[in-house]
């Protein structure tokens, strides 16, 4: 088998999990719609980049963080369109199949001790994903919703909804605050969770509503 055909079983094996599994609804998500409400809309405007990355096997806790903080920058680097300031669709997906166990637990620790503070500060989300992602989904804390067929990691722009992810820490909760707090005040937010989080740490963190 060439490694070109190893790539394009990859894309494939991917592209399934795009559409069999994060685009089409799950009850245990706790909410309707799908896994993630905005992947079908993305997919069919070809906003979502996969980059396959054979290189990367998270042998080293710091070279995976580089490479992948690498990544980010790559992604920050054409900045957010000027004329939006709610969902920007544009994202990519840094694939890379040839990770194993090992790396997928040095994946899970150089993404919460490093990567997305350095992606959040730059007004970005990320997310990882592998077979064994222990990730749960913010309504049911039962459900794993992360697991993936091979490793990833999601890159996209902040939007409204990640208060979602963001409410727990200041430093999130202030970069977060600082792109989207008009959006509270002039009522575009409707959700009452997404409210509720809001106004609970704008009193939590100490900043006005």
């Amino acid at each position: 088998m060439t490694d070109e055909t190893i790539s394009d079983e990859h894309h494939r094996q991917v592209d399934t999990w795009l559409r069999e599994y994060v685009s089409v609804g799950d009850r245990r998500v706790g909410r309707s719609g799908p896994v993630c409400p905005f992947i079908p809309r993305t997919l069919a405007q070809h906003a979502l980049e996969s980059i396959m990355r054979h290189d990367i096997h998270g042998s080293s806790e710091s070279e995976l963080a580089e490479q992948l903080r690498a990544e980010i920058i790559e992604f920050g680097k054409a900045g957010r369109p000027s004329q939006s300031s709610g969902v920007v669709l544009d994202s990519r997906l840094i694939v890379m199949p040839c990770m194993g166990p090992d790396g997928w637990k040095r994946l899970d620790a150089v993404y919460d001790n490093t990567l997305k503070d350095f992606a959040v500060e730059s007004g970005l989300m990320i997310g990882q994903f592998h077979p064994h992602c222990d990730e749960r989904a913010v309504r049911n804390p039962d459900f794993r919703v992360s697991v993936a067929p091979v490793a990833m990691l999601a890159i996209r722009h902040m939007a409204p909804h990640d208060i979602l992810f963001l409410h727990h820490s200041a430093k999130w909760f202030k970069e977060y605050n600082a792109r989207f707090r008009s959006h509270f005040q002039r009522g575009r937010i409707r959700d009452s969770l997404l409210l509720s989080l809001y106004y609970r740490g704008c009193e939590r963190h100490g900043l006005p509503a």
